[in-house]
């Protein structure tokens, strides 16, 4: 009996210790699969800098280490082209949308938790406020509230401070959180005394709070100190440099992808300090932070390459589906096709497959750089029950009002109209709203032409 439990509890022990190991493992591996190429660049600097355990090679030649993989057979005369990445490199205005989405892409837990903090980062405004009810979001994904909430809060963490807040006071009271700032009287003055701080009534406040006027009056330049407007500091004028992580071209009526490795260092474990580690000669303290280090470099190396394996499967299985739309060059024949798809046709966790995908673009032939999510499009059904990808609708939701009067501009209403009379599509006013306003294009109202 002694024996038997000893036995049951050194294999509980083995499973924590095992669960202990991976946990950090899996956490980086996840933040790396998250990364652009840009960022995963800047990471492998970073940890080469500060990490003795490893060591650069020669960057990558492009015409001989970009990785390709033919949906169809190669032709025995096929060479990879010298493919001019730099050259592609594509200027384009950062939202704050795309700041937001990075950041979930590295910290959600669960797939879930990806879709909810997708459609709460959909409805946040150019000045970082939430937009949307936290009843109105649960109703509209089929979740609870409580699931919403707590995605929510984990926004509310992200990067500029005070994002994803209700109110100004909510927003306020956040970034005092986020500056470590527990002082009860500043966290009252944010939430019930605005008023009184945008009036300098600072008597009011005292009166309110039962403290020495002297004593408010450095606590609301604290308040003054904050932001109320967060999201407004990503100026749309910013250009970001976004690097394409796959180029997918069509050679001889075959789809062939190269996942971008250009500007990506070789990293090797440096063997001088691995024979280091191996010796018996030096001090426990200096041999348990080489294991440290040691352990660092191997989870980067495994999560590099972990990234560009899982990536390029993602992409395969995507293109495979895609292939009419990227043969044609006509990204409105893109057919509906979610993450939950793509991770049961591989065997991946669906929040895997959303952090590959997150952050990550793709350069077309003739077309030019556009996001991977991109060829992820929902689901909308016409009349009969049939699967019709979002991208179709939205096509003919840009011809319609192109083509309108303008004198007589289409409402949202219309226009749903329009598409379930003419083209079978059950569309919702509020669907089209969205996807007009994803154009750029205003409402009818102000679309109207006068005489």
């Amino acid at each position: 009996m002694g024996f038997l439990w000893y036995t049951y509890n050194m294999q509980i022990s083995q499973r924590t210790e095992l669960r202990r190991l991976l946990v950090p493992q899996l956490r980086q591996s996840l933040k790396i699969l998250a990364l652009s190429s840009l960022d995963l660049k800047a990471a492998m600097s970073a940890e080469l800098e500060s990490n003795p355990f490893l060591e650069e090679s020669q960057p990558l030649n492009p015409s001989k280490n970009s990785e390709s993989s033919p949906l169809s057979p190669k032709p025995k005369d096929y060479k990879a082209p010298d493919l001019e990445f730099r050259a592609s490199l594509l200027t384009k205005k950062p939202s704050l949308q795309d700041v937001l989405l990075r950041q979930l892409g590295m910290f959600a837990e669960s797939g879930e938790a990806l879709l909810i903090g997708q459609e709460i980062i959909g409805n946040i405004d150019e000045n970082g406020y939430l937009k949307a009810g936290i009843d109105e979001i649960a109703a509209l994904l089929g979740l609870s509230a409580e699931k919403v909430e707590s995605a929510l809060k984990l926004i509310q963490q992200f990067e500029p401070a005070g994002v994803g807040a209700r109110t100004v006071s909510e927003c306020l009271t956040i970034q005092l959180e986020l500056a470590g700032d527990k002082d009860p009287l500043v966290r009252k003055i944010a939430e019930n005394h605005l008023e009184d701080v945008a009036r300098k009534n600072y008597s009011r406040i005292a009166g309110c709070l039962k403290e020495p006027l002297e004593a408010i009056e450095p606590l609301v330049k604290r308040i003054l100190r904050l932001d109320p407007k967060p999201g407004r500091n990503y100026s749309t004028d910013e250009a970001q440099t976004v690097v394409p992580d796959i180029v997918i071209a069509n050679k001889d009526e075959n789809i062939e992808i190269f996942i971008n490795n250009e500007d990506l260092s070789i990293l090797s474990l440096n063997k001088t300090y691995s024979d280091m580690l191996k010796s018996k000669e030096i001090n426990p303290q200096t041999k348990e932070f080489l294991k440290d280090k040691y352990r660092q470099a191997v989870d980067l190396l495994r999560a590099v390459s972990r990234r560009q394996k899982t990536l390029r499967r993602i992409v395969e299985s995507v293109a495979e589906t895609q292939a009419d739309a990227l043969k044609s060059g006509d990204l409105s024949a893109l057919k509906p096709i979610t993450f939950k798809d793509v991770a049961l046709a591989l065997r991946l966790n669906e929040s895997t497959v959303c952090r590959a995908v997150m952050n990550k673009y793709v350069e077309l032939p003739h077309y030019g750089v556009v996001a991977l999510k991109d060829f992820f499009t929902s689901h909308i059904h016409n009349q009969d029950g049939q699967s019709v990808s979002s991208s179709h609708a939205k096509r003919l939701i840009k011809e319609l009002i192109e083509r309108e009067d303008r004198k007589h501009p289409l409402s949202d209403r219309d226009i749903s109209c329009i598409l379930l009379k003419e083209n079978n599509l059950k569309v919702s006013r509020r669907t089209v709203t969205k996807y007009r306003e994803e154009f750029g294009v205003l409402s009818s109202v102000y679309r109207r032409v006068r005489d």
